[in-house]
């Protein structure tokens, strides 16, 4: 079946009449475009303690506020999915660093060179960034690169699609 958009509609038509109600029939709402969008019995996803796949409806009920407050409010099952995968990487990566910045300390972090498909490592006493990771040595890092994976890093943490 062939959607098109209301407004080609309204081109290609122009001069007929129509009976609204029997339209409306015809008519599929337009999809949410980010979780501040879903309105009532709209469908989204979330992730449970042991599943990504759980399907829920938008009931304006204080859970469904709850979970897109928290993050964890999804328009698609892959999205939730991917999000458990990047949770999975993040928590390796905090097993070897910190969220906390020590100013005046070493706070080494890794960043991803799209130039060259890699990802290198940096060191900052007194520039905080947000939303790192630091690590306390680049051999922690390496570290967590090893058990995380490099591909692993650079598609859930980046965002870049391995090559």
């Amino acid at each position: 079946m062939k959607m098109i958009k209301v407004e080609e509609i309204a081109e290609k038509y122009k001069g007929y009449e129509v009976d609204e109600e029997k339209l409306k029939e015809f008519l599929t709402p337009p999809k949410p475009r980010t979780v501040w969008d879903l309105k009532n019995k709209d469908n989204y996803w979330y992730i449970n303690d042991y599943s990504a796949n759980v399907r829920a409806t938008w009931d304006n009920f204080m859970i469904d506020d709850y979970r897109r407050n928290m993050g964890n409010c999804f328009l698609t099952e892959k999205e939730a999915k991917f999000e458990v995968e990047r949770r999975k990487v993040e928590a390796i990566l905090l097993k070897y660093g910190r969220r906390e910045f020590k100013q005046g300390e070493e706070n080494h972090y890794m960043y991803c060179n799209l130039l060259e498909s890699s990802i290198e490592f940096d060191c900052y006493k007194d520039i905080q960034h947000q939303g790192i990771i630091y690590f306390d040595t680049e051999k922690l890092c390496q570290q967590a690169i090893e058990e995380a994976g490099e591909d692993n890093i650079k598609k859930y943490i980046f965002g870049v699609d391995a090559e």
